[in-house]
């Protein structure tokens, strides 16, 4: 079945205020988890439905220098935390030339590249790369950019539930291809990659025919949402409408 962007947002939104994510986090989440299913990466199918409860606690700053961060998510999934390790990236990047920020202990790795897109945007080189359950995985950014350069190399490793999310980001495109291509070298194994030019089609073919969900995941999808609804009675009734 094909849903709209919208609707798409709204129910995920739904769910993960349903799991407990306050005002603003919860929408956040939708957006991700939207935008890279609609780039045809699949991430709506492996989220888990209902979203995992948010991790209360704040993240620790491990260490900081003038171009270097570590930051500790403490299990916490990027829906988080993605946001600040993206645009802390972008700060240093503006201030020295080239920064490295790692976002380690956290889940759905995948997921910081809307983050990554909205700091590209403003006109940095953006890169990151991460290992999960599958393999490893990569995505480049141009200054600029909507969408990225991605590429996986599958691995599967079923143990490996938390990753750590290694962003690089700089003004110079020398530094960020030296980097690309130190990270993407895994000897004899086989990298799967897409274009920036295939992940705009995907999206923008999301767009105009709808998002493709399978019909049992949507619905678990709506079902997860119960926990924000209320009884219908008296009392619910009367407080309904505009004030």
């Amino acid at each position: 079945m094909r849903v709209s962007r919208n609707e798409m947002i709204a129910a995920l939104s739904r769910a993960y205020e349903g799991a407990g994510y306050p005002i603003g986090d919860y929408e956040d989440a939708a957006q991700l988890v939207t935008w890279s299913h609609m780039c045809g990466l699949g991430d709506f199918d492996r989220i888990a439905i209902p979203p995992v409860s948010p991790i209360d606690s704040a993240p620790e700053l491990v260490f900081e220098n003038d171009d270097i961060a570590v930051i500790d998510a403490g299990g916490a999934d990027v829906c988080q935390h993605g946001s600040l390790a993206a645009h802390l990236a972008y700060s240093k990047a503006a201030k020295s030339g080239f920064a490295i920020v790692e976002l380690a202990n956290c889940s759905y790795p995948e997921l910081i590249l809307r983050n990554l897109s909205l700091v590209a945007q403003q006109g940095v080189f953006i890169t990151a790369y991460w290992k999960d359950q599958i393999g490893s995985h990569g995505a480049s950014f141009e200054a600029g950019a909507i969408f990225p350069h991605y590429w996986s190399v599958q691995e599967a490793n079923e143990s490996k539930t938390i990753s750590t999310v290694t962003i690089v980001c700089t003004n110079q495109p020398a530094l960020l291809a030296d980097a690309v291509t130190r990270q993407a070298e895994i000897p004899g194994m086989k990298r799967v990659e897409v274009s920036a030019t295939q992940l705009a089609e995907n999206y923008h073919q999301s767009l105009e025919q709808g998002v493709a969900v399978s019909p049992d995941h949507w619905d678990e999808l709506n079902a997860s949402a119960w926990p924000i609804l209320v009884a219908s009675d008296t009392s619910s009734r009367a407080g309904a409408g505009p004030g």
